[in-house]
């Protein structure tokens, strides 16, 4: 066995397992040797495992606390989210029932009771409203709890506190699926105003007891034993576009020419008054009206008045016991028009002496659904020129539960009280130009889809301030009594039987359509705005006379909106419905 010089065994040892234990006096008398020293201590790796593992220990229980911990926080933070939703949900559906705010906390506490936050765990409700001058429009609702912590508490840390928070806001529904391709026109008039002959426009007074438009209005006509125009003009409520552009500030003009006569006369005149028993009718329900003929008591006139109407001629007979009225009954003709203003001239005697008034008055037939129901004027006939101001009434046309209304009136091309949509056009605001704004759903303007949408279900929401344009070309008749059969699929009830079997809303009769108004005065294709959804119960009955065919159907009641959340309301009718906003949100 060799040594190496100068070592004992036990340095021989040390060196084997990299350790030396050199004297003093060696390690100051030669650098070799402290630079072994050097070397040996640099391979020294005794104990480098224990200080790995305790840094690891370390690290590891670290990382666990984050790890266990942290994902338990989640979890709770979850379920303080699904409470504080829950609660301000809840809450905010109190809002809107007109609860008070005691009875609005005390709903939110039961509701983020029951999603697991105690009263202990700590809840803060807040309600803003807009203004002082209107009710609160949205309920925050704030949850906090002190969750526990785990294998943080070796880090010394025991407990963190954990916090939800939720808004919901009043929002507004305003739309539905399935509507007909029909639009029933209404007018919800800002303005309505009436003049005589060429004198002023002159606004008349929405009487809230009655609901009419009223007001004196001012002429001044000479004598000319005629009949001067009563012209009525409604305005409604389109005054901008959806884009925030306008073409009519003061809405869109309907206006009925000759809605009535006011008549001058001669003092001697024979013929003092005429009358009808009413100057407004319906086309399809009403077939005749009364006409009357009051003549002078001292006329020296001999003979029967006799009337001129939609060009023929009719005697008048004296009416039992008032010998100086005459009447006659008026056949009403049918009308494919929305409105039309028929004059009836009157005359009495022969030759030289015979008197005439022509426009003495006038027969409106209207459409069930024309937005002017009725114009009454109060004083008509006037002795000598007139200078004055004479009552004017208005009422529009509204949809009352049961009456009847023509739906659709289809005679080769698409005419009647209801207009046909082409429901590709459908445009969401601020969108409404038609072609220029994008489709809002990707369907085609095609004939047959109209009939395909009458026969079945229209799949795509149709929204309170939606621009739909009306359908163009000829619609076919018996398309349209087709697809109707397929919709109703042999269902024979009226809406007698309907009611008395308790109103099913399954029944195919029950149809859903869109209420709108013009948006511009223009032939054609026309632009419309849904201002209301509404619900009809078509009759069984169908009338078919020279090729044309008569939908009618009998109003049942708006309709509240399922489909879409809007911020603002949009239309008249609408749902008020909680809805989640994140606006206002402090975390």
């Amino acid at each position: 066995m060799v040594r190496h010089p100068g070592l004992h065994s036990r340095d021989a040892r040390g060196a084997r397992y990299g350790r030396t234990n050199l004297p003093a006096s060696k390690l100051s008398n030669s650098n070799g040797r402290v630079r072994c020293v050097v070397k040996w201590l640099r391979q020294d790796e005794s104990g480098a495992v224990a200080v790995v593992v305790a840094l690891l220990i370390v690290s590891f229980i670290s990382l666990s606390a984050l790890v266990v911990d942290m994902g338990y926080l989640y979890s709770v933070r979850r379920q303080l989210q699904a409470a504080a939703d829950a609660a301000a949900l809840a809450g905010c559906q109190a809002l809107i029932e007109e609860k008070s705010e005691p009875e609005v906390l005390a709903v939110a506490e039961a509701y983020a009771q029951s999603n697991g936050v105690k009263p202990a765990d700590g809840l803060v409700m807040d309600t803003q409203p807009p203004n002082t001058e209107i009710t609160a429009d949205h309920v925050k609702v704030t949850v906090r709890k002190t969750a526990p912590l785990f294998f943080a508490r070796i880090l010394g840390r025991g407990t963190q506190m954990v916090a939800a928070q939720a808004i919901a806001k009043v929002a507004y529904v305003s739309g539905i699926k399935g509507l007909m391709p029909w639009a029933a026109p209404i007018i919800r008039a800002n303005r309505v105003t009436a003049k005589i002959g060429s004198g002023p426009e002159v606004p008349l007074t929405l009487n809230g007891d009655t609901g009419r438009w009223e007001g004196d209005v001012t002429a001044s006509l000479p004598m000319s034993h005629q009949g001067y125009e009563v012209r009525v003009t409604a305005y409604n409520n389109q005054t901008q576009y959806p884009d925030g552009t306008s073409d009519y500030p003061n809405g869109v003009p309907e206006v009925l020419s000759w809605a009535d006569s006011l008549v001058t006369h001669e003092a001697s005149c024979a013929i003092r008054n005429v009358f009808l028993n009413k100057n407004f009718v319906v086309s399809g329900q009403d077939t005749s009206v009364e006409l009357f003929v009051e003549k002078s008591a001292d006329s020296s006139i001999a003979g029967s008045p006799s009337a001129r109407f939609n060009g023929k001629n009719y005697n008048l007979s004296i009416v039992s016991g008032e010998p100086n009225r005459y009447s006659v009954s008026l056949p009403v003709p049918a009308t494919s028009d929305l409105v039309v203003s028929l004059p009836i001239d009157v005359s009495v005697g022969q030759g030289a002496s015979a008197v005439s008034i022509t426009n003495a008055a006038v027969l409106v037939v209207r459409r069930s659904t024309y937005p002017i129901r009725q114009v009454t004027t109060q004083e008509r006939f006037f002795s000598g020129g007139y200078g004055g101001q004479t009552h004017v009434s208005v009422e529009l046309n509204s949809y009352v539960y049961g009456r009847e209304y023509e739906l659709k009136v289809v005679a080769g091309a698409e005419v009647g009280s209801f207009c046909a949509l082409d429901l590709s056009t459908i445009k969401h605001p601020p969108n409404w130009r038609h072609p220029q704004d994008p489709s809002e759903y990707e369907l085609s303007s095609a004939a047959s889809e109209y009939y395909n949408y009458i026969a079945n279900y229209f799949p795509f929401a149709v929204h309170i301030g939606d621009t739909i344009w009306t359908q163009t070309g000829n619609l076919s008749a018996p398309q349209t009594d087709n697809s109707l059969e397929t919709r109703f699929d042999g269902n024979e009830m009226s809406f007698s039987d309907w009611e008395a079997a308790g109103k099913p809303a399954g029944s195919s009769r029950l149809i859903y359509v869109p209420v709108m108004e013009k948006m511009q005065n223009v032939s054609g294709q026309t632009p419309l705005r849904v201002v209301a959804l509404a619900a009809f119960y078509v009759e069984p009955e169908v009338e078919t006379k020279g090729g044309s065919v008569a939908i009618r159907g009998r109003f049942v009641q708006y309709i509240a909106p399922s489909e879409g959340v809007s911020e603002e309301p949009m239309g008249d009718y609408y749902i008020e419905t909680p809805h989640l906003i994140s606006e206002g949100l402090d975390y």
